[in-house]
């Protein structure tokens, strides 16, 4: 009996579509390994991408990018060939290369407009403004994600709206700003649950956790955290769930719960290792230099000035500003330690 590999790729969407990305990817696998025609090919390399993104095994993403680019490049389909640029670029960014992101989103964009790729522009600005945040650039990025949640409100693309509210909760809490935030992710939250998007409800909860821990409700945040790690183990989601993990650690820091606070770190840590996470590195060297920094203020000090180094060399401005007072605190005034960084 034949195998069709477009039914096995269907299976594999369906999966998809269900937030199942770990069942999801063998079966994108066969459904390749089958395909006679390019074009299946490229889509089963594409899909692939996404899905080992969602999961945080980046250079796997980054590999079926690649790959999928150059066999759309090959079959002289430019569409495909940009969105998998775009992929690239996510990957990328996840990883904190926003370097190498920006200009990647930049040309796709180009692409989009001249050709009139509504959709297109629409996801690239969104994808485009997270860059701006990891980098820094929180005006841009702000502006970034309201561009893109006017067009795919305009293409009536709810999930869209949502993932650009999330957007929008992340870089306002980075701005100082943890109402709107909360408010932000509060709405990307009801969009998700109706939409039954696992993965954008527990990106939400975990953003609605934090918006709670920067106005000083630890308590409360821990539920939302407890709510966003259920989730993300659904899923199976190493990155998300490392974030959600130093979230969670913070909260407890700002309790005094220390000792739990080591332990979400040391895990969330484990995660950033195994997916090459730069960024998230930095937070959680960051936050154990603080723990270290009571029991021993010299090896405190020594770990957050590494903070900062490994912060410098990757060029992460909001970071960079996290670090330089935390360093500045252990120096002038210990007493405020610890410091609830956004």
């Amino acid at each position: 009996m034949t195998i069709d590999p477009h039914i096995i790729f269907e299976k594999a969407e369906k999966k998809r579509r269900a937030s199942k990305f770990l069942e999801a990817i063998p079966l994108y696998l066969a459904s390749k390994k089958l395909a006679a025609e390019d074009d299946l090919k490229t889509a089963c390399l594409f899909a692939l991408g996404d899905v080992y993104r969602m999961v945080g095994d980046f250079e796997k993403a980054k590999g079926s990018y690649r790959a999928a680019h150059r066999l759309a490049l090959a079959s002289k389909d430019e569409g495909l060939a940009f969105d998998s640029l775009v992929g690239l670029g996510l990957a990328l960014r996840a990883t904190g290369d926003f370097k190498e992101a920006i200009p990647l989103f930049d040309r796709s964009l180009r692409w989009y407009k001249l050709h009139d790729d509504a959709e297109g522009v629409a996801f690239t600005l969104w994808a485009r403004a997270g860059a701006y945040r990891i980098k820094g650039d929180l005006a841009s990025a702000l502006k970034g994600f309201k561009e893109s949640k006017e067009m795919f409100a305009r293409l009536r693309d709810r999930s869209g709206v949502g993932y650009c509210f999330t957007g929008l909760g992340g870089a306002s809490r980075v701005a100082g700003r943890p109402l709107d935030s909360y408010k932000y992710y509060l709405e990307a939250n009801r969009i998700f649950r109706t939409l039954r998007d696992t993965f954008g409800a527990a990106y939400s909860y975990c953003g609605i956790a934090n918006s709670m821990r920067m106005r000083d409700d630890f308590r409360g945040s821990l539920a939302y955290f407890k709510k966003a790690k259920t989730n993300y183990r659904k899923i199976g989601d190493k990155v998300s769930y490392a974030y959600t993990l130093w979230g969670e650690g913070s909260a407890y820091r700002m309790l005094g719960k220390n000792a739990l606070a080591a332990k979400d770190f040391e895990e969330a840590e484990k995660l950033f290792r195994i997916t090459k996470d730069k960024r998230g590195l930095v937070y959680c060297l960051l936050s154990v230099s603080e723990l270290e920094f009571l029991k021993d203020p010299k090896k405190g000090m020594r770990l957050a000035k590494d903070a900062l180094k490994k912060a410098l060399s990757l060029s992460l401005g909001v970071e960079i500003k996290y670090v330089r007072k935390v360093v500045e605190a252990m120096s002038k005034n210990p007493e405020k330690l610890p410091l609830n960084l956004a």
